[in-house]
């Protein structure tokens, strides 16, 4: 028989590793539960869903028997159910608490409901009774009802704070009194107070950011709803100017000095180039309400291509650049397209290669990459564009911040010619290295 000592000794160590182990396994299921919250946190994108899965695992895993979380949105001065969760048990009461939650809305104003105590205080409340946390509400029965039912014994309300600030409160109820929760159960929730408040303020940032989106939508429709209108004011008087002005130059009303005629005929350049911009803001405006009028019809891509390219020879001359044309015979098929729109966009990608290259070439070439695809593009020994500006450039006034104060621009070619080769059924591009030029393209689907 082992002397009396030992087995006392023998006996402590045992209390110890029970003790020891019991906080190990309490650790374990603490790291489980808050590990699964993050879980869930990296892998929802929308706020509410996420919510919504943290309250049911954190009932699920706790066995606990019903969890809400309530939240306050901003510019209101009252708490709003988010997320509800009932463990299963709780099924047959379901239909009717839940509809009395589902609109509840719970007042800021004073300090007579658990809730706003706890949401103003930022202190965690047990209550005995549901009663106690839903005393505002009329149907006291339905609260009851469920818990007599389920067998609420005790519900604890914890604050949902971030930072500094509190965001809202959610609520356990569980089948034992607040004396029986375990001190590991009380440390989970107090952590997952915290695990919460991330994810409301995430929420409350999302909320935020989507209400400065709706307001920036409705300022961008002002914005083209004004630029409609002045450019349909501008167009007419700025069409009679082109005519009066180009009257005088061709001697309608008399001679005029040579100095005079230079004169003018830069005011008419300058008015010509007006008058493009209208037009542009003109057909952005009709392009993206569907109110633009296409004139579709099986058309050579060839035979644009080439009437467009020698409307570019003078200039391109007159800058001392060679430019090229490389356009198959072979290249028959045709495309559906508005002809004079197709010649709008071979025009706006040739203007910005003839206009951006100082020296060298710029070639003008199509393709067939394949049986069903014509291939536009066009090559320019320019001085490039970086990776970060060819992401923008088809955005509507976008341009490339190298271009921008070297040559005059509206920022809205490349985006107009995007707009019509995807209407066309088509796609459009570029590829770019800095002081090697670029390549602007665009493809078009052969009529079958």
């Amino acid at each position: 028989m082992p002397p009396v000592t030992e087995t006392r000794e023998f006996k402590k160590l045992a209390e110890e590793l029970y003790k020891k182990n019991l906080s190990l396994f309490n650790a374990n299921r603490t790291l489980m539960i808050l590990q699964k919250l993050y879980q869930v946190m990296a892998s929802s994108f929308e706020m509410e869903i996420m919510v919504q899965k943290y309250i049911d695992a954190i009932i699920t895993d706790m066995n606990f028997l019903m969890g809400a979380v309530y939240i306050k949105y901003p510019q209101e001065n009252f708490l709003r159910l988010l997320a509800l969760s009932l463990a299963k048990p709780t099924s047959n009461s379901k239909p009717d608490f839940v509809a009395k939650l589902q609109n509840l809305k719970v007042g800021l104003g004073g300090m007579d409901n658990i809730m706003a105590l706890v949401y103003k205080s930022g202190m965690k409340k047990f209550v005995t009774s549901l009663l106690d946390v839903f005393s505002f509400v009329e149907d006291k029965d339905v609260i009851e009802k469920m818990e007599s039912t389920v067998g609420i014994k005790s519900t604890a309300v914890y604050p949902i704070v971030f930072g500094s600030e509190t965001l809202g409160v959610f609520l356990v109820s569980m089948g034992v009194k607040e004396k029986d929760l375990s001190q590991t159960d009380n440390e989970i929730l107090s952590r997952v107070s915290t695990v919460f408040g991330v994810a409301v303020d995430r929420l409350m940032i999302y909320l935020n950011l989507q209400k400065v989106n709706e307001k920036l939508k409705a300022l961008d429709a002002q914005k083209d709803e004004f630029i409609s209108m002045a450019a349909h004011e501008l167009r007419t008087p700025m069409t009679a100017i082109k005519g009066y002005v180009s009257m005088i130059i061709e001697g309608d009303t008399g001679d005029i000095p040579e100095k005079a005629r230079g004169f003018l005929a830069d005011a008419n350049a300058i008015n010509e180039r007006l008058i493009r911009l209208v037009n542009n803001m003109l057909n952005v405006s009709r392009i993206e309400e569907g109110r633009m009028v296409y004139q579709e019809e099986e058309e050579n891509l060839s035979s644009a291509v080439r009437t467009v390219f020698s409307q570019f020879r003078p200039e391109a001359e007159r800058k001392g650049l060679e430019l090229k044309l490389d356009v198959p015979a072979s290249i028959t098929d045709k495309v559906r397209v508005d002809p004079d729109r197709i010649q709008e966009v071979i025009g706006n990608l040739l203007s910005n290669a003839v206009k951006y290259t100082d020296k060298g070439s710029v070639v003008v070439r199509l393709v067939q990459p394949n049986a069903n695809m014509v291939r536009f593009e066009v090559e320019d020994t320019g001085s490039g564009i970086s990776k970060e500006e060819q992401e923008k450039l088809f955005r509507k006034f976008s341009r490339a911040e190298s271009t921008v104060g070297k040559t005059t621009g509206t920022g809205l070619g490349l985006y107009i010619s995007k707009l019509l080769v995807e209407k066309f059924g088509g796609s459009i591009g570029l590829s770019s290295e800095i002081a090697k030029g670029s390549t602007f393209w665009f493809e078009l689907p052969l009529v079958s």
